[in-house]
């Protein structure tokens, strides 16, 4: 899934939930316990019929996938109809209406932002039961970074689909051409600007290739420079924001990053990119590198006249750190059958099910990575290396941060990223305040 699927996904259900103001009411028994046998079986015309519904807002090929591992699966269950339910628009506020009604799809796909608002809706089941259940799952199968993006408070809530960190592209011909070498893991951050400022070159007044394509305001992709410069934009357990967003290493980061675009241009700036709207710049040879997600993986394979590796992300001071872009499936509290639910949801995310849904994404299950070659592909490695160093990410920690700091320090992100050089510190100084401000009203409301 790409950034901005989960992007809009987490921006609807904001929306939907303001508008709603829908509430889930109290939870079923979840009724696993260490006996627990799967729902189905080969025999399974001798068992009650089971049905269903998953809830998923991928359409075409995705959804063809996912019809093809309910067929599998019902091979061998064949007391199971599983009906599933694609809702590409306006998926968010459809799935919040079926919560407010009682009426959810048994299981659901859920994007990494809203995890924990669903958890505290109580629409989601708590899965740790389940996992710890005759019928469980060994937890150490697993990348365990990605598997914990689904836990909160110490319990599972979801399982991962897929999902991506985030590396750094290179371009071999353009390095090769300026006599620069390849960057290699461990590389600073300074060591990262220092060479796109070699491969930034000028005819005139006029850039004809940048060092690199940054990731402008789109936060949760600076969150591993913040992080491993020791900043952070929330407090570890969400309650405040002031004295974090603001903090010496958050400022430090920024500053630099503003540098990178105001002071020396290794990128190209918001208004032209928004020229070149539409151009993959990494792909176009417009850039030396590019920081991005494994999504333009296979269509740079294709490309003949792109040879180009990937590296994993630059360390800061306070060491290594990534982000991830996640998607995963929740169990519907309410689900009238929540055993039959967890033995598919176990099958979906689990090596029959990722072999299929892998084949383009990152699987979060150790062996089918390596099945797939994902551990051996030279430039899908860097990505599998780096998710030791995944942090956890502000909606994670709260459920407001949406509306609150992340409302504020778009803000300031905005405004680097167009006009003058903004004083770094005393702006992120006053979107603390306000996110302080906006988070305590959100937590009220």
């Amino acid at each position: 899934m790409t950034k901005r699927g989960h992007a809009v996904l987490a921006l609807g259900i904001a929306f939907a939930l303001t508008v709603t103001g829908c509430s889930t009411g109290e939870k079923s028994d979840s009724g696993a316990s260490a006996t627990t046998s799967p729902s189905g079986g080969s025999n399974g015309s001798s068992q009650k019929e089971v049905k269903l519904r998953i809830g998923t807002w991928e359409g075409g090929d995705g959804l063809k996938i996912q019809q093809q591992i309910a067929d599998n699966y019902k091979k061998t269950h064949s007391n199971a109809s599983i009906s599933i339910e694609s809702v590409p628009d306006q998926y968010g506020t459809k799935l919040l209406t079926q919560i407010a009604a009682g009426q959810a799809p048994d299981i659901f796909q859920i994007g990494d932002g809203d995890v924990s608002m669903f958890m505290k809706k109580g629409a989601l089941e708590d899965l740790t039961p389940f996992i710890k259940s005759g019928n469980g799952i060994k937890v150490e199968d697993y990348y365990q970074s990605v598997l914990d993006v689904g836990k909160l408070n110490g319990k599972y809530y979801t399982l991962p689909k897929d999902y991506s960190d985030i590396a750094v592209y290179y371009n071999k011909k353009m390095f090769d051409a300026a006599n620069v070498p390849y960057p290699k893991a461990g590389w600073t951050w300074d060591q990262f600007y220092d060479t796109a400022k070699k491969l930034t070159l000028k005819d005139n007044d006029k850039y004809t290739q940048w060092g690199v394509n940054l990731p402008g305001g789109w936060v949760r992709a600076i969150l591993p420079m913040i992080n491993s410069y020791g900043g952070s934009v929330i407090s570890p357990d969400g309650n405040k924001i002031d004295g974090y967003m603001n903090s010496d290493g958050t400022v430090k980061a920024l500053q630099m990053y503003q540098d990178m675009y105001q002071k020396d241009h290794i990128s190209p700036s918001s208004t032209e990119s928004q020229a070149l709207k539409g151009v993959d710049l990494f792909g176009a040879g417009k850039v030396a590198m590019s920081i991005t997600g494994r999504w333009p993986v296979e269509n740079y394979k294709k490309n003949n006249e792109l040879s180009f590796g990937v590296v994993q992300m630059p360390v800061g001071p306070s060491g290594a750190a990534n982000t991830i872009c996640y998607a995963g499936y929740g169990l519907y509290s309410k689900s009238s059958n929540k055993e039959a639910a967890w033995d598919y949801l176990k099958y979906l995310t689990g090596p029959e099910g990722q072999e299929l849904m892998a084949a383009h994404a990152f699987t979060a299950v150790k062996s089918t990575a390596e099945k797939l070659g994902q551990t051996n592909d030279p430039v899908l490695k860097p990505f599998l290396d780096d998710i030791p160093n995944i942090k956890d990410f502000p909606e994670k920690v709260s459920p407001f941060f949406g509306v609150s700091g992340g409302k504020s320090l778009q803000t300031v992100m905005d405004k680097m990223m167009i006009g003058k050089p903004i004083d770094v510190k005393s702006e992120l100084d006053a979107a603390a305040k306000q996110g302080d401000k906006d988070l305590q009203a959100a937590k009220s409301e």
